[in-house]
């Protein structure tokens, strides 16, 4: 097991990666069907017809992909105690078939807690760029992290 990260073990400015993920046709379709059965994320065909030129995850299924490789990349030994939401979702570019994407995270601000002294709070800024290193989506997230006891 890795060492757990609080609060004050990450500054303002810190940058860290994340990923990789892939997707798949077939992901993209079973996610689309089941939370946002537009046409262009569940039909080939009717894709090629689309503002996108083809078959592509849905925004919201590339925020989960996101979700996974932060997930991994951060949060597993981080003091975590969730989030009360973003300020920011932006998709830039469609995430296509058979690509794998990566991160960048940005610590941007840090606020110790003021009526809770064993906490603070960060506001993260994200990139996700697909396998062509194309910026694809861009988030802005708010934490909540433990302090050291």
């Amino acid at each position: 097991m890795k060492k757990m990260i609080y609060f004050e073990d990450l500054s303002i400015g810190q940058k860290i990666k994340i990923g990789p993920i892939s997707v798949t046709e077939k992901e993209i379709i079973e996610f689309a069907v089941k939370y946002d059965p537009q046409p262009f994320h569940i039909d080939a065909k009717k894709a090629k017809d689309s503002l996108f030129g083809g078959l592509c995850a849905s925004g919201w299924h590339t925020c989960s992909l996101y979700m996974r490789m932060l997930y991994d990349g951060l949060l597993v030994n981080l003091a975590s105690l969730g989030s009360p939401g973003m300020n920011q979702i932006r998709w830039i570019k469609p995430l296509f078939p058979n690509d794998t994407i990566n991160g960048e995270l940005e610590i941007i601000s840090k606020t110790p807690s003021k009526s809770k002294p064993s906490i603070g709070s960060m506001i993260i800024d994200s990139k996700v760029f697909n396998g062509n290193d194309e910026l694809i989506m861009t988030l802005q997230s708010i934490s909540i992290v433990k302090k050291r006891n």
